[in-house]
């Protein structure tokens, strides 16, 4: 994880734990005090809590739905950024917190963690590229030739006509190209009858696509 994403959490955590006990929480017919700050809001532990994992849910499913644009794709890491931020204040000021609470905090923590990674890992670039693909399970070796809509070094979105669910592992190849790789398939969206987009992630090369012009390196699954 970058430094350069968290390097302000630990220098404004006891500034924004100072303020916050000069306010009450911001949620609605809520009496309690803030602890700490999201979304410019000043909110009690269990607002935030409830406001921070709801919101986590939503981006998680929005990106379900392919790789957000850059502008929102800035907005989800500040937002991410703030619950870390949070739940540190949380769980290293807090006295009154258990070890359930704690628990509780430190999981919501880790799982914006992995969000944080996941939008900001490999930004995805428009690319209409000629591609083949098919079941890993498909004995038959059937393959439908298709296109991409954008890659990324890791990762695609697939226009297709096939049905494909997601999890699944498929084969990946380019045409007139001896190298094929593995991938799964992390979303699938049907955008008019027998028409789908599918984005995938590559398992095993570390640059398919070719995009830092090395020739594609093999990594071991795991």
């Amino acid at each position: 994880m970058r430094d350069t994403g968290f390097c302000w959490i630990i220098r404004r955590r006891s500034i924004w734990k100072t303020n916050m006990d000069k306010h009450p929480c911001g949620w609605a017919s809520c009496s309690n005090d803030a602890e700490v700050r999201l979304d410019r809001r000043p909110l009690c532990q269990v607002h935030f809590y409830d406001l921070a994992s709801q919101r986590l849910e939503e981006y998680r499913a929005r990106l379900c739905d392919g790789d957000p644009a850059d502008t929102n794709r800035t907005t989800i890491l500040n937002f991410v950024s703030e619950v870390i931020s949070a739940t540190t204040i949380l769980v290293t000021s807090v006295k009154s917190l258990g070890q359930e609470q704690r628990e509780k905090y430190i999981e919501l923590s880790l799982s914006a963690a992995k969000l944080y990674n996941r939008v900001q890992r490999h930004q995805r670039i428009s690319c209409n590229m000629p591609i083949l693909i098919n079941h890993e399970t498909d004995s038959t070796g059937r393959q439908e030739l298709t296109n991409t809509i954008n890659v990324s070094k890791r990762g695609a979105c697939i226009a297709t006509k096939g049905m494909w669910k997601n999890g699944e592992k498929i084969w990946v190849q380019r045409p007139q190209s001896p190298l094929r790789a593995l991938a799964w398939v992390v979303w699938v969206k049907e955008t008019e009858p027998s028409q789908f987009l599918m984005g995938i992630e590559i398992l095993d090369c570390e640059d398919f696509w070719k995009l830092a012009l090395t020739v594609p390196e093999k990594i071991p699954l795991t």
